[in-house]
């Protein structure tokens, strides 16, 4: 299978770390926020691209999965050097306009009930890896799967209370996105912003869940060329009822 032996052609590429703020206040994280911006390794981010796409792609109409089909057949391997060629052009994908809630524009998601381990058996200890950043075992976890097209967007949103817990883990995968995260009520009003580069992982708990604005930018860099495709595997703890 082409897209496969895509994965396997691996090139060293440099990650440029580059977290930058858009108020004085940004220089410092907020309590709750977390950012590791280089952590897993190209070999490991092919891994988890190509099994985040190969389940995505799996709940599409059969339609949709020949058209990406004859397009891997034709696709030329000599072009296949970046993580980003593992993804088709946004075309070849069926991608939502809008959310339910309005907040998410040009994506494709879903929950992840399970990896696909059998197709993917090396992806096993990379999750391992990811689950040690997670402060609730797998067992206490819940998986969904987020990938935005070329010119797709996350509108300044809080997460609803009753969808999950007290945190959420976030590994970006593929362009480069700015998270921007802005404080809700007060007189302070403090904004922060980092670049999220491929590879990095995010970790948001208590306060900076609920008392922040946080979106991602359509644009990845200061010059608003377009931005490529990005995928997000977002882990969130279960919704703990305080009565209970």
């Amino acid at each position: 299978m082409l897209f496969l032996r895509i994965l396997e052609q691996s090139q060293r590429w440099a990650y440029r770390i580059h977290a930058r703020s858009y108020s004085a206040q940004s220089i410092t994280r907020p309590c709750g926020f977390q950012l590791w911006p280089a952590y897993f390794s190209e070999a490991e981010q092919r891994m988890l691209l190509a099994a985040s796409l190969y389940k995505l792609d799996s709940t599409e109409p059969r339609q949709s999965r020949r058209k990406r089909k004859e397009y891997w057949k034709s696709y030329h391997e000599g072009n296949t050097g970046t993580l980003t060629d593992l993804f088709a052009p946004d075309a070849m994908y069926d991608f939502h306009k809008g959310h339910f809630d309005g907040v998410i524009h040009d994506f494709r998601e879903m929950h992840l009930s399970a990896w696909p381990l059998e197709e993917f058996p090396a992806l096993k200890p990379v999750l391992e890896r990811l689950h040690l950043l997670c402060p609730d075992p797998p067992s206490k976890i819940q998986t969904h799967l987020l990938h935005l097209a070329s010119y797709g967007e996350i509108l300044p949103h809080v997460d609803n209370l009753e969808a999950s817990g007290t945190w959420i883990l976030g590994v970006s995968l593929g362009d480069a996105r700015t998270l921007r995260m802005k404080e809700i009520g007060g007189e302070s009003g403090k904004e922060f912003s980092w670049k999220l580069p491929s590879g990095s992982v995010y970790l948001q708990r208590d306060r900076t869940r609920y008392e922040y604005l946080h979106s991602i930018d359509r644009i990845s860099d200061e010059s608003h060329s377009r931005a490529g495709q990005r995928l997000s595997i977002m882990i969130r703890d279960h919704y703990k009822d305080p009565q209970i």
